[in-house]
């Protein structure tokens, strides 16, 4: 298992249940997984000859990768050369950085944002349409990322996504504007069949320091039937494009006013922010599985195309401020009838950060309820301020 961030704890158990003996690496002793594993190594999960020399070493039956994606290409890399189940490694690389993609994309006629290089920000001969997004090239979960509006805050945005970026690659590019709300899921292909999805509408706090960057996420989407029938449609055209195979997904997609459908992302991994948890309390497709499976060449036709039972949500606990965490009070009312799972990420006395992408976070929530209506994550955060 590559990596042991907080996120990767719940596939770390759930191999363990499953019978396997696990063993974790990175070069991050102090991740809090590594204490579930069976055994850790010392090795960066971004060098893949090392990960992969270290797979031969231990003849493991697996390389995987949850959720993380510095791990991704690695896993999938040393899974092709010790001859195991994977997504071919050359498609896993190139749904794993932007630019790659965005070449991908465009030519093969899917909908692509324009996109501007480095060279074009310092010719004047190029007039660059504001808004546009500024973000590495290689990460996920909205780290790096600036919406510009206008030329003077274009450096900065292009500094910031430099410093975030692990290879020095950002990519700048069209703004796209959705028709409601941005649309971000898991989903699973099977022999590579998008067999199975879950799509959610991303709610944005308009007062945090990156107002872009979704805090919430609501189960099942309230896009129109037709319109999602079309996006399984594109994602199914994609993976077959690539040779994916049996493969877990995050996916995040624009779909404008006039029906254009925008793959701002196709991830080849679970998602994080506990979207596959959801997955499999509200369909019944336990993802986390099914990736720890497909990577050992098990089975997993069991997974199947199900509609959300009920309304579901995972909201991204954060402060607009720094301070000092001491802890957090939700709603009795809340607490009683929807809370499902609250999973903290600091202990009382860590720095809280203002909240600009995911690694900000303070936690995670997910909450049940009824009916859509009622979705409503009433929480208060307790910290000291600094001055």
């Amino acid at each position: 298992m590559l990596g042991g961030i907080e996120e990767q704890i719940v596939a770390i158990k759930k191999a363990k249940d499953m019978g396997l003996y696990v063993i974790t690496c990175d070069n991050r002793p102090d991740n809090p997984g590594h204490k579930y594993a069976d055994a850790y190594y010392n090795v960066s999960i971004t060098n893949k000859d090392a990960v992969l020399q270290l797979a031969k070493e231990l003849q493991v039956d697996a390389v995987v990768c949850y959720s993380l994606e510095a791990g991704v290409e690695a896993a999938a890399y040393a899974q092709q050369q010790l001859g195991k189940p994977t997504s071919p490694y050359e498609s896993v690389r190139i749904l794993s950085n932007k630019i790659l993609f965005r070449k991908f994309l465009k030519d093969n006629g899917f909908c692509v944002p324009k996109v501007y290089t480095l060279e074009d920000v310092k010719n004047p001969d190029v007039c660059i349409e504001y808004p546009v997004v500024v973000k590495p090239a290689d990460l996920w979960g909205s780290r790096g990322f600036s919406r510009v509006d206008k030329a003077e805050e274009l450096q900065a945005a292009i500094d910031f996504a430099m410093e975030c970026s692990r290879f020095g690659e950002i990519i700048i590019e069209q703004f796209i504007e959705p028709m409601g709300a941005p649309i971000e899921g898991d989903g699973f292909s099977v022999n590579g069949k998008f067999t199975a999805h879950a799509w959610s509408d991303c709610i944005a706090d308009p007062d945090a320091p990156n107002s872009t960057t979704p805090t919430m996420f609501c189960y099942p989407s309230k896009t129109p039937t037709p319109l999602l029938k079309r996006l399984d449609a594109e994602v199914q055209r994609l993976l077959e494009l690539l040779n994916m195979q049996t493969n877990g997904y995050n996916i995040e997609v624009r779909i404008t006013a006039d029906g254009s459908i925008y793959l701002m992302e196709v991830a080849p991994r679970n998602g994080g922010n506990a979207h596959p948890l959801i997955v499999s309390m509200a369909t019944g497709n336990d993802l986390i599985e099914a990736t720890i499976l497909a990577a050992l060449g098990e089975d997993c036709s069991h997974i199947a195309d199900t509609p959300c039972k009920g309304y579901w949500c995972s909201c991204i606990l954060h402060s607009n401020t720094s301070g000092i965490f001491q802890g957090v009070e939700f709603d009795k009312d809340f607490q009683e009838k929807n809370l499902v799972s609250c999973d903290l990420y600091l202990k009382q006395g860590d720095d809280v950060l203002p909240y600009s992408g995911t690694n900000c976070s303070v936690g995670i929530v997910i909450a049940r309820f009824d009916r859509r209506e009622d979705m409503k994550v009433d929480y208060k955060l307790l910290i000291d301020k600094k001055n």
